[in-house]
């Protein structure tokens, strides 16, 4: 339809239009201007009763009332009665001059329809017009909304006499499309004479068509002030007229730096409800977008986004979420970083989780909310919204075209771990961790560990078989079997991290490994650790536990609890030594 106009043009030079004396072969003479003139009511009733009197519905005398019923609606502008009497007609069966006249009734309604898109309808009109004396103005409006400015230029000579062949309510109707096509066209004389006619007619007197044409004259001849308070009249309206006027004014003011952007976008918020379901509307949407992208409305743009994509194809729609990804995504990283107050952060996601919750990219985005609520503190709602995110993600799990994101997954999980563990609800972390660590890496064993830790679930942590070769992991699980007296599980777990790591396997890891030994009567690794750490004798305290570790005799059973007790003591002096030793080597 883009060339449409390029096709017409070259009918029209091919189908000759017929002479004089020939056009009554094709066309018919209407009588569109003494239909337009009479008492409707009146009229209409005069040719109802010779209707219901017709007695063939096949003969000649109902169809010329059927066709005097369609001209006298068309007259009036009443499209779909006047295109509901011509069906009620059966061409087979009209006379030659019947058929004429229906089909010039036809015609004369396809070429007031608006531009159809694909179906071509009044492309054809057009086409199939050519010759039509009475039909010039007709022809030029129809030419004026198929775009084509060069053909409807091309009649505008003819134009303003054509007008006389019409009714009052169809000079109404096409008016407007003709004084744009003379604007184009730089016709000034025509349009001059067509603008004219406008103050004749009610409906457009001082109407929004008629502000927004005399606005768009000024703006072409280069008076913008003018324009400009042509365009705010204009927009005023109820049709799209004033939907263009408004649109105009964006556009104007944006090309000529004289409307600010809070302004222009303020006009775009009040026109999304003025207007809509239509081409204007989506590119006043579009516009909207653009504008509060910009202007950082992020509410405003993302509600525009989700507009548009309701009637967008499959390739627009992608590009608009990508829009939406990138204007939420940085909402929630100024969230993340601080940048909002943690109220608004929190109304804003709510905001958005309402229309964008079920976007592929949005769960990604949105986990900035409870990291944010688990750094402030409130660890019992930075778990819930975790939990939200999580089972939100899982149910769009394979819904569609989107892949389970198991890295996504497993990030939620444990962050919701950490939350819970923060919280005190180490239990509860247990639960949620236990049969997935295995299958996210060390930091989910780590998040294990540390639950079963500070759940007191030593047995379960006994038993735990880690997967991930880290050192500080395998050493964090070590500690926790240490501190909670399960020697045995201890002291295996530390001889494991000397054998897998014996470069990082440290001076507290040899002393907790030697205590270990010692109570379940390992004298073996106890002399293994004492060669392999000597320096450890140069340690405070290390004498007095290792007389007491080394001068007990094999056959002898368990120290005594006064022993025991010192023991104890002892070597928890001499882990906080070793600590401190540590410490200041790791930082040289």
């Amino acid at each position: 339809m883009k060339h449409l106009h390029n096709i017409v043009l070259g009918l029209s030079l091919i189908w000759a239009a017929p002479v004089a004396g020939e056009e009554g072969s094709v066309f018919a003479p209407l009588s569109l201007v003494e239909h337009g003139q009479v008492d409707f009511l009146a009229a209409r009733e005069t040719l109802m009763m010779q209707l219901l009197a017709a007695a063939d519905p096949e003969g000649p005398t109902r169809a010329a009332v059927l066709l005097d019923l369609s001209e006298l609606h068309l007259a009036w502008m009443m499209r779909p009665e006047a295109a509901g009497f011509l069906a009620a007609l059966d061409n087979e069966t009209l006379t030659d001059d019947a058929a004429r006249r229906h089909r010039t009734l036809t015609l004369a309604l396809a070429l007031l329809e608006d531009d159809a898109g694909e179906s071509g309808d009044l492309g054809q009109a057009v086409s199939w017009s050519v010759g039509w004396a009475e039909g010039q103005a007709l022809r030029a409006a129809a030419f004026a909304r198929l775009g084509a400015a060069d053909e409807a230029a091309r009649l505008m000579p003819r134009t303003v006499e054509g007008l006389g062949a019409l009714s009052p309510a169809i000079q109404a109707a096409v008016l407007p499309d003709l004084l744009e096509a003379a604007l184009a066209a730089e016709e000034w004389d025509v349009a001059q004479a067509l603008a004219a006619q406008f103050p004749k007619h009610a409906e457009l007197r001082d109407g929004p068509a008629y502000r927004f044409l005399l606005a768009r004259a000024s703006e072409v001849s280069g008076d913008f002030l003018m324009a400009f308070e042509g365009y705010v009249q204009a927009a005023q309206g109820r049709d799209a007229f004033a939907q263009r006027a408004r649109l105009a004014l964006v556009r104007m003011g944006r090309e000529t730096d004289t409307l600010p952007s809070e302004d222009a976008l303020s006009l775009l918020k009040a026109a999304r409800w003025s207007w809509g379901g239509d081409a204007l509307a989506r590119e006043g949407v579009t516009l909207l977008a653009d504008i509060a992208a910009e202007q950082g409305e992020t509410d405003t743009a993302l509600w525009a986004l989700h507009n548009l994509k309701r009637d967008a194809s499959e390739e627009e729609v992608e590009a608009l979420l990508t829009r939406a990804r990138g204007i939420y995504g940085a909402f929630y990283a100024a969230g993340a970083a601080g940048e909002i107050d943690l109220g608004s952060f929190l109304e804003g996601h709510a905001r958005i989780s309402a229309r964008w919750r079920f976007d592929p990219g949005f769960v990604s985005h949105a986990m900035a909310v409870p990291q944010r609520l688990l750094d402030t503190g409130m660890t019992a709602l930075a778990a819930r919204e975790f939990r939200a995110l999580r089972e939100m993600a899982e149910t769009l799990e394979g819904v569609g075209a989107n892949a389970p994101d198991a890295a996504l997954l497993a990030d939620l999980r444990r962050g919701e771990a950490r939350a819970l563990l923060a919280g005190g609800q180490a239990d509860a972390a247990v639960d949620l961790l236990s049969g997935f660590a295995d299958d996210q890496g060390a930091e989910a064993e780590a998040l294990l560990v540390e639950a079963l830790a500070r759940a007191g679930r030593s047995d379960e942590l006994a038993a735990l078989r880690l997967r991930a070769q880290d050192m500080d992991l395998r050493r964090s699980r070590a500690v926790a079997l240490y501190e909670t007296g399960k020697w045995g599980s201890a002291r295996l777990a530390f001889l494991e991290m000397w054998e897998t790591h014996p470069q990082q396997f440290a001076f507290a890891d040899a002393t907790r490994l030697t205590l270990a030994a010692y109570q379940v009567g390992d004298s073996e690794t106890v002399a293994q650790a004492a060669t392999a750490f000597p320096s450890l004798a140069e340690l405070p305290g290390w004498a007095e536990i290792a007389t007491g570790l080394g001068a007990r005799p094999a056959e002898e059973g368990p120290l005594g609890s006064d022993v025991m007790r010192l023991s104890m003591e002892s070597a928890d002096r001499i882990l906080d030594a070793v600590t401190k030793v540590t410490d200041v080597k790791e930082s040289q």
